[in-house]
Formats: structure tokens, C-alpha cells, sequence
């Protein structure tokens, strides 16, 4: 195996960590806003986030711990 493979595996688990970080901002605004025009944007942008993080780190463990201990 080759490191651009290995990167390829990790790549998900990274991406999927800072789109975690990305969808706690949103929730952060969506908490301390008080304006309902800015509220809402920021909820959507959460439950979007939330969801593609959750989507990357399963498939980044998933490839990862398939391939190294499977």
C-alpha cells in the first residue's frame, strides 16, 4: 500500500472531524442569535452539516478499519 492510499482512507475521518467543527458554529449562532431571520439559516446549515459529518466519519472509519483490521 502505497501513503496516497492510506491518505485516501484517512481523508474522510479528517474532513468529516472538521465538518463536525463546521456544524457546531452553525448550532453556536443558531443558540445565541436572536433575530429569527438569522436563526433559521443557521439551523438549516446545522442539521445539513450534522449530517454530512456524520456521513464522512462513517465512511472514513468504515474504509479505515476495514481495510487495517479486517
Amino acid at each position: 500500500m502505497t501513503v496516497w492510499q492510506v491518505y485516501l482512507y484517512i481523508l474522510p475521518i479528517g474532513l468529516g472531524i472538521m465538518t463536525l467543527a463546521a456544524s457546531l458554529l452553525c448550532l453556536f449562532a443558531y443558540l445565541m442569535s436572536d433575530d429569527p431571520a438569522t436563526r433559521l439559516p443557521a439551523f438549516n446549515w446545522f442539521k445539513r452539516l450534522i449530517i454530512v459529518a456524520f456521513i464522512l466519519l462513517s465512511v472514513g472509519l468504515f474504509m479505515t478499519f476495514g481495510h487495517f483490521w479486517g
